[in-house]
């Protein structure tokens, strides 16, 4: 399985209403970097993606993307103790 972690950040980036500019500044970066990123021109370390699931609220997102959509809904029902993005902090 191949997951495109620059269109995830993206994707992340766009469901909380943030520009590159504002996403970046949350992300103590620059425009950018997120800009290079989100067209996968450098690659980001997990840590990075964990902050961006928790800055833009979207740790569902990344959990679909880096797991089958079915399999995280599934893994989210039978594990609620992570809801909430402790499942982000828990992998990385």
């Amino acid at each position: 399985m191949h997951v495109d972690v620059g269109e995830l950040i993206r994707k992340c980036r766009k469901k909380a209403k943030l520009s590159q500019e504002a996403f970046a500044e949350l992300m103590h970066t620059t425009q950018s970097t997120i800009s290079r990123i989100e067209q996968n021109l450098i690659a980001c370390e997990a840590k990075f993606l964990a902050r961006a699931a928790a800055i833009t609220n979207s740790q569902d997102t990344v959990i679909a993307a880096l797991f089958s959509a079915d399999a995280a809904v599934q893994f989210l029902q039978t594990v609620p103790m992570f809801i909430g993005g402790g499942i982000i902090n828990w992998i990385m």
